[in-house]
């Protein structure tokens, strides 16, 4: 009869612990929804740079923008969600690789605001860079010190984390 009661205890404590609260629910759904106005946002961004580019998704979910030589590369599960600025909305970044023929890639990434549950490009970004997280409205990046034609461009020795605040509309680095 004890071992009865404390097996009906431990199977209450770990169904009461699993549990999924009906906030996380809505969080993943709001996350979904605004990485889906990303990635059509991202993709507008490149249609507007592209005349008339044709579109293509693998099957692991990366978009191609393509034109003559020129293809252009949207990875959605690339997207991150998160606080940037000061309102409590989530916020997007979005970065976009551009490849001219067999030249090394251009990297452009766009910062998203959410204004009243729409995202618009706040912000573009140029450069060797990775976004890696938001966290308390601090976006981190990635950087190496070597131009990205160097051999020793991805060695993690010359790679830096850097700390970037979005104030007044424009990326504050902090140190």
């Amino acid at each position: 009869m004890r071992n009865y009661i404390f097996i009906c205890f431990i199977a209450t404590f770990l169904t009461a612990c699993t549990q999924n609260s009906g906030s996380d629910k809505t969080n993943i759904k709001s996350e979904q929804k605004i990485r889906k106005q990303a990635t059509a946002i991202a993709g507008n961004f490149v249609k507007d740079k592209l005349k008339d580019p044709a579109k293509n998704v693998t099957n692991t979910g990366l978009i191609i923008y393509s034109e003559g030589d020129t293809k252009c590369l949207v990875d959605p599960s690339y997207i991150i969600v998160g606080e940037i600025d000061d309102d409590d909305n989530k916020d997007a970044l979005v970065s976009i690789f551009t490849f001219y023929g067999q030249r090394l890639p251009v990297k452009e990434h766009l910062i998203l605001l959410n204004k009243n549950g729409k995202l618009t490009i706040s912000k573009e970004l140029a450069g060797e860079m990775k976004f890696l997280s938001i966290s308390d409205r601090t976006i981190f990046i990635e950087t190496s010190h070597m131009a990205p034609d160097s051999p020793f461009a991805d060695c993690q020795v010359c790679k830096e984390v850097r700390k970037y605040k979005y104030v007044a509309g424009d990326t504050v680095r902090i140190k």
